[in-house]
């Protein structure tokens, strides 16, 4: 929580300083378990978990203050019925197939990125071939979606041109999806995205929630002409990938984050996209210190109260060694994960996190280890 602003978790009974109904209310599921392990709550998502608590939280001019309440103690608290009855559906209700993939189970994602400059991976897949070889061998690996980016968007990257990144993924794009794989492009720029779309990418994933003029009226205008061909994953990102890293400041990181995604999915509606069609990212590691990474991890759930599918991509990050060294000492120097080759085992973790609060999306450069712990964990 940001200097000056204080986070109060009130006890049971305890009535909150401003009646809920009077500002902005939000919910985070808790007391999640497997369907299988109870019959008690409501299913997440209508996923594979079911959750018989919620933290309701509440902001005032100095503070976050939180309540872990029964769902039945907070339909009785809530003045509004209606309102609390319908935020309570935006976290229960199915989410409809996306890209034809059910969200009743959660997806892995390959990372291939075209680039000589990503973080983790620019380089290995930069000629064509490559990059088409690796997405394959992702599919036969447990990827439902090949996400094929030409930018690097690692902290302190500068634009690559436009012409660049698009000749760069088209060729990959239309062969892959010729192979008959689902694919996403990872793209910030609409010129980009409709090169995309021409190549027959069904899923545009944009780290900037398709803020960039034109980007979100793409969207739409495609839904129209292709529903098959329209879905869109928006990210937040604080700040640009050069800028992104300078000193990122939150009031609450979740709840800064999830109202700025709900005003991406509100852009994206506005433009003519459904719901349906539209899956939101909390970006960790873009503009996110060690701490607010972890926040997210920690509050995956409540980012369900928006109504639509939830991916999230912890893939070798750079946070991994520095939330190994807040947690554990005495560890061999190899299990720190100083490099990127050495954070499988926290990206899994914090995968399985993720998966266990119902995100529906697992982002990973590392996808058969990876599917196999989320088909374990996911039951």
């Amino acid at each position: 929580v940001r200097m000056g602003f204080a986070f109060t978790r009130l006890a049971a009974g305890q009535a909150f300083t401003t009646p809920p109904d009077s500002q902005k209310t939000w919910l985070r599921p808790v007391h999640i378990a497997p369907v299988t392990a109870h019959e008690d709550g409501e299913i997440l998502a209508g996923g594979w978990l079911r959750f018989t608590h919620l933290d309701v939280v509440m902001k005032t001019s100095t503070a976050f203050e939180c309540q872990r309440l029964s769902l039945s103690e907070y339909l009785q608290i809530s003045a509004d019925k209606t309102a609390a009855e319908t935020a309570l559906h935006q976290l229960i209700s199915p989410r409809a197939d996306f890209a034809t993939l059910s969200l009743s189970r959660p997806h892995i994602m390959g990372v291939l990125n075209i680039t000589p400059d990503s973080f983790s991976d620019g380089g290995v897949h930069f000629a064509a071939e490559q990059a088409i070889a690796a997405g394959q061998q992702m599919a036969s690996d447990g990827a439902s979606v090949l996400d094929i980016g030409g930018e690097s968007t690692r902290p302190g990257a500068a634009e690559a041109p436009l012409s660049q990144e698009i000749s760069r993924v088209q060729p990959v794009i239309s062969a892959l999806v010729q192979a008959g794989h689902i694919v996403s492009s990872d793209t910030r720029h609409t010129q980009v995205m409709q090169a995309a779309h021409d190549a027959g990418a069904q899923i545009i994933n944009d780290v900037s929630g398709f803020t960039d003029t034109g980007a979100a009226q793409l969207m739409g205008t495609q839904y129209q002409c292709n529903p098959d061909s329209a879905y869109a994953m928006a990210m937040h990102m604080q700040g640009t990938p050069k800028t992104m890293q300078q000193n990122p400041h939150y009031d609450f990181a979740p709840l800064d984050i999830y109202e700025v995604l709900e005003a991406h999915v509100t852009r994206l509606k506005t433009a003519g996209l459904p719901p349906s069609h539209i899956v939101v990212d909390p970006g960790f590691g873009f503009g996110k210190t060690p701490e607010h990474n972890r926040q997210l991890i920690d509050w995956t759930s409540l980012f369900h109260g928006l109504g639509v599918g939830v991916l999230i991509g912890v893939s070798r990050k750079s946070s991994i060694p520095k939330l190994v060294e807040a947690s554990a000492d005495g560890l061999p120097d190899s299990l720190y994960g100083r490099t990127e080759d050495e954070r499988l085992g926290g990206s899994i973790a914090l995968g399985l996190e993720a998966v266990q609060q119902g995100a529906q999306f697992i982002r990973t450069h590392d996808v058969a280890p990876t599917a196999q712990a989320v088909s374990i964990t996911a039951r």
